[in-house]
């Protein structure tokens, strides 16, 4: 994949720059309703991939395809590194992917099984079967634990490294969405409730009803900004005790017809957001001046294809000015402007 030859600037330094240079371009993109085009495309699937994830700084990505299988890719050069399936000559239909904070490690999953990965040397470390089908997971910071969500109502706490549960999260509907920083999980359910979880005691800090299912949740590295996202509501930024900050301005004729944010990241300094859409959208905003600083389309594969490319994992990067994309027909996204 193809760079600027600008040199990497700092995250403060860049986030200075960014809100100077994207407030008016973020109203102008607004107001004409035209995202800007990605800038440059990595292939990492010959057709759909069901899941994706990129490592924080979106040096790496893995992609779990249905025709492949695993893969892990390094982006910088578009190096294909390993191929990661749970069993011997058989691709495996990976459901959900992520990366620890500092990739160097990875987990898979697919309905039953767990997979933890070495990024490195590109072998398993750890092998598990999971107690209920998963519905997804995520890595945590330091490679040891995972939150999980299961098909029986619940979210848990699992240990990667020795196996088990730690601590369960339970509702009282399906488990719909998932989160962690390093001692707080959010989770999402069909109930529309968005809770926000104490890891380390397992207690509820705080909880948000929505009138629909929540579809996506993120929470900031430091745990104190939240994001929550239901289906016909506008998503809602809160902090870590349950005040709402910010509802994000979609188009309020949209969200009636059902336009929604299906997952969302933070920035290291939980100042700006990237959300993307079932659609192939993806939005960059700033949180503390909220405003939407600039936005993006995902192009289909096959242009006259029917169905809409959906966005699958973003990160941002080094360069404040580059941000990282995987869409669901196969492509890994630079974003920039």
């Amino acid at each position: 994949m193809r760079h600027s030859t600008a040199s990497p600037r700092s995250r403060s330094g860049g986030k200075f720059a960014r809100r100077a240079g994207l407030l008016l371009l973020g109203l102008a993109l607004w107001g004409c309703d035209r995202p800007a085009e990605p800038v440059d495309h990595l292939e990492v699937a010959a057709r759909s991939i069901q899941a994706g994830a990129l490592s924080a700084d979106g040096r790496w990505a893995l992609v779990g395809s249905g025709n492949h299988g695993g893969s892990l890719w390094r982006v910088d050069d578009g190096e294909r590194l390993f191929n990661w399936n749970h069993k011997a000559d058989t691709s495996t239909l990976i459901l959900s992917a992520s990366f620890s904070t500092d990739a160097r490690y990875a987990l898979t999953t697919d309905e039953r099984t767990l997979v933890l990965w070495n990024r490195e040397t590109g072998a398993a470390e750890q092998y598990w079967s999971s107690p209920a089908g998963i519905v997804m997971a995520q890595l945590g910071a330091d490679g040891e634990h995972a939150l999980l969500a299961l098909e029986d109502y619940r979210a848990a706490l699992y240990n990667v490294r020795r196996g088990g549960i730690i601590r369960n999260f339970h509702h009282s509907d399906h488990v719909s969405a998932i989160a962690m920083s390093e001692h707080r999980a959010v989770t999402g359910s069909d109930a529309g409730t968005a809770t926000l979880w104490n890891l380390d005691t397992g207690e509820v800090i705080v909880s948000r009803q929505h009138d629909a299912p929540v579809q996506a949740v993120a929470i900031a590295p430091q745990g104190d900004r939240i994001l929550s996202a239901a289906r016909y509501e506008p998503p809602q930024v809160w902090s870590a005790e349950g005040e709402l900050l910010w509802e994000l301005p979609l188009p309020e004729e949209r969200v009636r017809r059902g336009a929604r944010v299906s997952l969302a990241r933070f920035s290291d300094d939980g100042g700006w957001l990237l959300t993307g859409q079932p659609t192939g959208r993806v939005d960059l905003w700033d949180v503390d001046n909220r405003t939407l600083a600039y936005s993006w389309q995902l192009p289909k594969r096959k242009a006259f294809h029917p169905k809409a490319v959906a966005v699958l994992a973003l990160a941002f990067t080094e360069d404040p000015n580059r941000y990282r994309a995987i869409s669901s027909d196969g492509f890994v996204y630079e974003l920039g402007y």
